[in-house]
């Protein structure tokens, strides 16, 4: 064999590891080898909704629950008027009985190209009270909706933010009354570009805060952000890296909203959005397998696994308190805390599950 044929034999050698490598390295992030032994049950039920009920925040003191939907499929399918199709926040009383919970809407009629992904609820310590929502609209620009809500609850919109900063929104952590920090999943601009970035597993997404006049990138190296919130005295911060399956925690400095980073909790599962409730406890709605869920996008009859994890912050653990194969909730986005209650949102499908909150915390 001539030297010429060796080295292409070698390089060919080398592109096949490297390409097997990169492929075992996508397909391990994205859960494709974890095992789920058995299904962790909770006592749920199910509140019909419209589709794509993504994203759920609660205003304990009031009692209300606000959730951003629209429908996901519909607009994917390209099909005749998907363009025109319009999402919404929808609110549930939970002063009700619980038998007597059921969605209702309060979005306003601006702005008029409206299709909500993540949401945050912002308290003023004078009662005032703020729900920011991450929009896409369909005219393209992502950007971030203002809305005042008035003591009955309904949504008066206030005003429209936007960047260049924005690339692509996935979730929004309101910080002031206009201002905010919003995850940015990819910060590449065109599909093959993001598509490229996920399967080389880049950490090339990041997190913006916004002042109330400028945006600026807070934090970044991040691989897929999605959801973000932070503890209820204000100075720590957590975002999900849904393919590093994990968590980041950043110490913030309330004075000036900058973001230093002090932790990355790995997790194991694909992280989605992230809710702190009133004691500082985390639910997070997570993908335990992304490849089922990329099936499920597309074929509502392929399943997604639905997991819930608990993090404990001030007592150091966490562990899954809820954990079904598909059948009862497929694609779970969101786990929001209320008492021992739960709800829980997801991506495509129209229902909102009500589950019994478990203290105990499981390996899968």
């Amino acid at each position: 064999m001539s030297r010429g044929w060796r080295i292409a034999g070698y390089v060919a050698l080398a592109a096949v590891v490297i390409v097997s490598v990169l492929v075992w390295r996508f397909l391990s992030a994205a859960g494709y080898f974890t095992g789920i032994r058995q299904e962790i049950a909770a006592d749920c039920r199910a509140i019909p909704a419209v589709p794509g009920p993504e994203d759920i925040v609660i205003d304990h003191e009031r009692k209300v629950a606000y959730i951003s939907a629209y429908d996901r499929r519909a607009v994917m399918s390209g099909a005749s008027g998907a363009n025109a199709i319009r999402g919404g926040i929808y609110a549930i009383d939970l002063s009700a009985p619980e038998e007597d919970w059921k969605l209702y809407p309060v979005t306003p009629a601006m702005p008029e190209d409206f299709r909500p992904h993540g949401i945050s609820l912002y308290l003023g310590e004078d009662g005032a009270r703020k729900l920011f929502a991450v929009n896409h609209p369909a005219s393209g620009g992502d950007r971030v909706e203002i809305f005042d809500i008035a003591m009955d609850g309904t949504l008066s919109h206030e005003e429209s933010v936007d960047s260049s900063l924005f690339i692509s929104l996935n979730d929004v952590l309101a910080a002031g009354p206009r201002s905010f920090y919003a995850t940015n999943d990819h910060t590449a601009k065109s599909s093959l570009g993001r598509t490229l970035g996920d399967g080389l597993l880049l950490r090339n997404s990041n997190v913006v805060y916004f002042d109330g006049e400028n945006a600026r990138v807070a934090a970044d190296t991040l691989l897929y952000a999605n959801g973000i919130n932070m503890s209820p005295d204000g100075k720590t911060v957590y975002a999900a890296s849904a393919l590093g399956m994990s968590m980041y925690i950043y110490d913030r400095n309330p004075a000036t909203g900058d973001l230093k980073a002090v932790d990355n909790v790995r997790l194991g599962t694909g992280v989605d959005n992230i809710d702190v409730q009133p004691d500082g406890t985390l639910l997070i709605g997570a993908h335990p397998k992304v490849l089922d869920f990329v099936a499920h996008a597309s074929d509502p009859e392929e399943l997604s696994p639905s997991q819930v994890v608990r993090i404990e912050p001030s007592r150091k653990r966490a562990g899954t308190i809820y954990l079904n194969l598909g059948e009862q909730i497929s694609g779970i986005s969101v786990a929001a805390g209320y008492g021992d209650k739960m709800l829980l949102g997801q991506v495509f499908e129209p229902e909102v599950l009500v589950c019994n909150q478990s203290d105990e915390l499981r390996a899968w």
